[in-house]
C-alpha cells in the first residue's frame, strides 16, 4: 500500500504502521457496507456518496477495519469537496490506511496502477519459484550439461558460472523466505547489473551468477554481505571460483564448504576456495563415480550393514569427529546420553575394522563423509 500510494504521488493521511500489507484487489463502491461481497485484502475506493454524516463516515471505517480492508482511496470533489475529519480521525483509530484521491485522478488510473503492480508480483513469484526449481534440480544432479544449460539461460547465466551464499546464525531456510532476504539479494544484484538466480537452499541464501559477471566475485560477496547483515543480522558469506557451467553442483559445494570454514574461523568476513583445507583434494577430482567409489569403500559396511539405522550411525560419526572425539560435547549436539553415543561408536569400528582414536583414521573417516555429500 505505502509503495503504490507514493507511485501515485499521494499521501497516506493514516496507518503508516499497517500500509505493508499487500493489496489483493482493488474495488470500487458506494455501498454502506461493502464487505460480504469482500475477502478481506482489497484496496477500497469511494467517493462517498453516502457518507452524508460522521455516523456514516465512522461506521464505515469500523466494518472495513474489522474485515482487514487493506486501504481506503477517498476521492474528493464530487459528493465531497474535502476530506470528512470524522473519516480521517476514525480510520486513525483503527490505523487504516487512508489515502485522499484528488478530483483529477479518476479511478481507473489507480485500478490499472494496482493491476500492473499484481502482474509484476506474480511475475517476480513466478521467476523466483523456477529459480528455485532449476537450483534444486542442478544440486540433485537431475540434469545433463546441455539441459542445464537451457534452464540458466532465462537467468542471464551463459558457459560459466560463480555461486555466491549467505547464511544468517542460528536461522533457517523459512526464515529468509519471510523476511524477503531473496527479494533484498535481487535487487542488490539488479544494482550492482549482475545477472543470475536466486534461492533458498539447504539452510543458505543462494546466488548463481554469470561467471563473468564479477571479476573478483569474493568483492561481490563481502559488498552483499554488509548490505544483507543491515537486515538479516550476523551473516556469514561465502563465493566459489567461476567454474563451466555444467559444474555447478561442484561450484555450489566449493561455496558451502568455504561457508563452513568461514564460521569456523570466526574472523572471516568472506569464505572461499583459499578456506577449503583437505576438501580441496575432492572437489578437485570432479568425478562423482571414481569419488563415489572411494567414500563406499570406507563407509559402505554401515550402509551395508545397518539399512535405515546407517544414517543415524554416520551422523554420529560425523559429529564425534567434528568434536574432535569429546564424547559429552558431541552427544549434546546429537541429543543423546554419552553412553547411547560410545554404542554406536563402538558399533562403527567393528563395521569399519577401524580404531577411531587414531587420528589418521578419524581423518580418513571425515574426508569419506564429505565425500559422501558431495556425491549425494
Amino acid at each position: 500500500m505505502q509503495s503504490l500510494v507514493e507511485q501515485l504521488g499521494l499521501e497516506l493521511l493514516s496507518g503508516h504502521e499497517t500500509a505493508a500489507s499487500p493489496v489483493r484487489w482493488v474495488h470500487c463502491t458506494e455501498l454502506a457496507d461493502p464487505t460480504p461481497w469482500l475477502r478481506g485484502g482489497e484496496l477500497l475506493l469511494t467517493a462517498g456518496a453516502h457518507l452524508a454524516d460522521a455516523r456514516s463516515q465512522r461506521g464505515l471505517i469500523d466494518v472495513l477495519a474489522a474485515n482487514d480492508i487493506a486501504g481506503l482511496g477517498f476521492g474528493v470533489g464530487l459528493a465531497h469537496d474535502t476530506m470528512p475529519q470524522a473519516l480521517v480521525r476514525q480510520a486513525r483509530k483503527h490505523e487504516l490506511p487512508l489515502f485522499e484521491v484528488p478530483t483529477e485522478m479518476p479511478f481507473i488510473a489507480i485500478t490499472e496502477r494496482v493491476y500492473a503492480q499484481l502482474l509484476d508480483e506474480r511475475h517476480e513469484l513466478l521467476q523466483r519459484s523456477l529459480a528455485g526449481e532449476v537450483l534444486a534440480e542442478a544440486l540433485a544432479g537431475g540434469l545433463t550439461p546441455d539441459e542445464l544449460r537451457l534452464r540458466l539461460r532465462p537467468f542471464r547465466i551463459g558457459e560459466s558460472v560463480t555461486v555466491l551464499v549467505f547464511s544468517a546464525r542460528g536461522r533457517e531456510a523459512p526464515w529468509l523466505e519471510r523476511v524477503g532476504a531473496v527479494s533484498s539479494l535481487e535487487k542488490l544484484l539488479r544494482r550492482e547489473r549482475v545477472d543470475g538466480l536466486v534461492a533458498v537452499s539447504k539452510g543458505m541464501l543462494c546466488a548463481v551468477i554469470d561467471g563473468d559477471a564479477s571479476p573478483d566475485p569474493v568483492g561481490l560477496a563481502r559488498q552483499l554481505r554488509a548490505e544483507l547483515g543491515e537486515m538479516l543480522g550476523d551473516v556469514a558469506a561465502a563465493a566459489s571460483r567461476p567454474a563451466p557451467s555444467r559444474l555447478l553442483r561442484l561450484s555450489f559445494q566449493e561455496a558451502r564448504y568455504a561457508l563452513d570454514a568461514a564460521r569456523r574461523k570466526g574472523n572471516r568476513e568472506v569464505g572461499s576456495w583459499e578456506d577449503l583445507g583437505a576438501v580441496r583434494l575432492l572437489l578437485s577430482l570432479q568425478d562423482d563415480e571414481l569419488l563415489r567409489g572411494w567414500w563406499r569403500g570406507v563407509l559402505g559396511p554401515i550402509e551395508r550393514e545397518e539399512g535405515e539405522y546407517g544414517d543415524e550411525l554416520l551422523r554420529s560419526l560425523d559429529v564425534f569427529i567434528e568434536h574432535n572425539g569429546h564424547w559429552e560435547r558431541a552427544a549434546a549436539a546429537l541429543y543423546c546420553h554419552r553412553h547411547t553415543l560410545r554404542y554406536r561408536i563402538k558399533r562403527i569400528e567393528q563395521l569399519l575394522d577401524r580404531d577411531l582414536g587414531n587420528a589418521a583414521e578419524r581423518v580418513e573417516c571425515w574426508l569419506a563423509l564429505r565425500g559422501r555429500e558431495l556425491t549425494r
